[in-house]
């Protein structure tokens, strides 16, 4: 078996995140030593007002992940007001909060396996299929912190990258294989996502949501999980999402979806029905 994923538990990786997540959150305490609270201020002033999501923030996060726990970031060639804050940060990291982090991530991990192994191989076959691309040749790198964003994971593309919250309450349990396919999903899903912008102005209409294909997104490796887990829901019916975000779009892919995801149509008309379905004339 040729595993989807390659984790790490990364010092550094979870440092920026857990700044991230403190300084946004504006948690500090009197006792905090004056790196720490240096740290938050500049995650404040010159971090948390760039998404994850980011391309500067995805080169950030790339360079993080790739030292692992090096002893310093001297030659990471980050900024070097960003190295000087995380270096003198990282001893009070360490000593606080990285070994309860670092055994989250690592007994997520061990939780998911069993998951990833059973599943692995039809899960990556079928979502290749579904949408219309190979699978990545290697394992996806995919960091696990105690933070990663607000919507406990996310993922950025070039190299394809993902960062997952081993303490989101989200990502537990069997939601846990949607949540990694979904991430993954992120880096194969181009030509769906291409297809129903195309189709959207062919037929001269528009999204009610402009992430409309985030959407499809959620159903179809949803839905596919839910195929391979007895009793399992989806996670985007579970946590509300379609309620909140993109009510009525569930009914509309159940009808004009599905049945692509089930092999009795194929890719273009599937796009061309839920355009029709979901898109507002211009």
């Amino acid at each position: 078996m040729n595993s989807a994923f390659e984790f790490h538990s990364g010092l550094w990786v979870n440092l920026h995140h857990f700044l991230y997540d403190q300084a946004a959150a504006g948690t500090s305490s009197p006792s905090d030593p004056s790196e720490w609270v240096a740290a938050l201020a500049y995650y404040r002033r010159e971090i948390v007002k760039r998404a994850l999501l980011t391309d500067e923030a995805a080169k950030i996060n790339d360079s993080l992940s790739s030292l692992e726990a090096a002893p310093s970031l001297k030659d990471s060639g980050l900024p070097p007001e960003l190295i000087a804050v995380l270096d003198a940060a990282a001893p009070v990291y360490r000593a606080r909060w990285w070994p309860d982090h670092d055994r989250a991530n690592r007994m997520w991990v061990r939780a998911a396996a069993p998951l990833i192994a059973k599943h692995n191989d039809t899960l990556k076959m079928e979502l290749a299929t579904i949408y219309a691309s190979d699978w990545p040749s290697t394992p996806i790198r995919t960091d696990i912190a105690e933070y990663a964003s607000w919507a406990g994971a996310y993922t950025t593309i070039g190299p394809t990258h993902i960062t997952l919250s081993s303490v989101n309450p989200a990502n537990q349990g069997n939601a846990a294989l949607e949540v990694l396919f979904h991430e993954a999903s992120h880096a194969i899903v181009f030509k769906v996502r291409n297809a129903l912008s195309a189709e959207a102005r062919a037929q001269k209409k528009i999204f009610h949501h402009s992430d409309f294909w985030h959407a499809v997104l959620f159903y179809s490796t949803g839905e596919m999980v839910r195929r391979q887990l007895d009793g399992y829901t989806a996670y985007a019916a579970k946590n509300g999402l379609y309620e909140r975000v993109w009510r009525g779009v569930p009914e509309i892919l159940d009808a004009d979806w599905k049945p692509y995801l089930d092999g009795k149509i194929d890719l273009a008309t599937a796009v061309r029905r839920v355009v029709n379905a979901y898109g507002l004339p211009q």
